[in-house]
């Protein structure tokens, strides 16, 4: 009784004159419009105040920061200690001793500062990230240098998928968009201290330039984006196979292509990359103690479990699978309904798709971060094609 009553004066408030000048004032579009874009630019910006006040110290910094000394320091034991010490002193002893003897493998590196630098050379390739760190060193010191870079890179990347939806009157998209970002890695990405968000918010710029017809800068912000991390290519390689079949100019996307292609040569000659089989294993199949001489021999059995392992474990402990599914789905939906026959959005579209799948088949592993430049540019790519509208207009 008690529910039919409310119910009852919760429908006759709603019709009566007031009631319905309040329901009218909410679910209108330019308020609507703003709550979507508020609820866009809170995530961003509690995202960028939690990372701040709570960084993730993990493996990769420390690697990182010792990457970032190198220049410096001539042999591996003053290499070690001098990384250390700068990770000691900020981080609590809980988070030390998670860095250094939460594992087998964390333990080795933190006893044995020759395997240590062996490690380094899967991320002295990854160049303009390190030269940022060293460019922030004065101001901030290392540790700080790699918190700030991923901090202002994850404002900077969600500013731009913001701007976005704005130019392409979509801000009540925001209201999906930001909870798949945070599903698909968004805050995890941001406190944990990797070039992955640097690398997610140039190569976003890339993309709103692109879908603004701005090919040549897009392609100079791409082929920036391989010194951060050279495995972009692969987007760039998608873009392009976009290019040639949905027939928009590919020749700037060809020359990016190419001189991209060249640079992650250099950068992996440069940087005395072990190889992609070398890697493969240690990263996919079996983890490495030391990197010092290790040279496997190329085993298909070997290539078979890396590719089951990084199917189950993607399956099980990450989203970015299920995410691309659904995000499939919408893209069928989206194009049975004619929501993208006008413009790139569904070439890009594309893009994302077999980007995201190459990226997968290029080096199979599980962790979301590794996707997400993909998963949030087809989600948001989807959105202005979608503009959905909760009003009532």
């Amino acid at each position: 009784m008690a529910q039919a009553q409310q119910e009852t004066l919760i429908g006759w408030a709603m019709r009566s004159d007031a009631g319905g000048a309040v329901v009218k004032n909410l679910t209108g579009r330019r308020t609507l419009d703003t709550l979507g874009a508020l609820f866009m630019l809170v995530s961003i910006f509690a995202t960028a105040v939690y990372a701040t006040l709570k960084p993730d110290y993990n493996w990769d910094m420390v690697a990182y920061v010792a990457t970032a000394l190198e220049n410096r320091v001539d042999n591996a034991q003053d290499l070690h200690r001098e990384t250390w010490q700068r990770i000691d002193a900020g981080s609590t002893p809980t988070q030390q001793f998670k860095l250094k003897q939460s594992n087998p493998y964390n333990l080795h590196q933190w006893e044995n500062p020759d395997d240590f630098q062996s490690q380094l050379s899967m991320y002295r390739v990854k160049f303009a990230y390190t030269w940022l760190l060293r460019a922030l060193e004065p101001l901030t010191g290392l540790v700080g240098a790699s918190i700030l870079v991923s901090v202002a890179s994850s404002v900077a990347f969600g500013l731009i998928a913001f701007w976005w939806l704005w130019r392409a009157e979509a801000l009540q998209a925001g209201f999906v968009v930001a909870p798949l970002l945070f599903i698909a890695d968004y805050a995890r990405m941001t406190t944990a201290v990797t070039p992955d968000i640097l690398l997610t918010a140039v190569s976003f710029a890339a993309l709103y330039l692109l879908w603004r017809g701005r090919d040549v800068v897009a392609g100079l912000l791409l082929f920036a984006s391989v010194f951060i991390r050279p495995d972009n290519l692969i987007l760039i390689f998608a873009l392009l196979i976009a290019a040639v079949l949905f027939r928009w100019r590919w020749m700037p996307m060809a020359i990016t292509f190419v001189a991209s292609f060249i640079a992650c040569i250099v950068i992996a000659k440069l940087g005395h990359h072990p190889g992609w089989w070398a890697h493969f294993y240690f990263s996919c199949v079996h983890i490495q103690n030391s990197m010092i001489g290790f040279d496997p021999a190329f085993s298909v059995g070997a290539m078979a479990v890396g590719y089951v392992r990084g199917v189950v474990v993607s399956m099980l402990d990450n989203d970015w699978p299920a995410i691309l599914a659904l995000l499939t789905a919408g893209w069928a939906l989206l194009a049975k309904y004619g929501r993208l026959a006008e413009g790139r959005t569904n070439a890009m579209i594309f893009a994302m798709a077999i980007g995201t799948l190459g990226k997968f088949a290029s080096f199979p592993l599980p962790d979301d971060r590794f996707y997400f430049v993909f998963i949030a540019a087809m989600t948001v790519l989807l959105a202005i094609g979608w503009k959905p509208r909760f009003d009532r207009s």
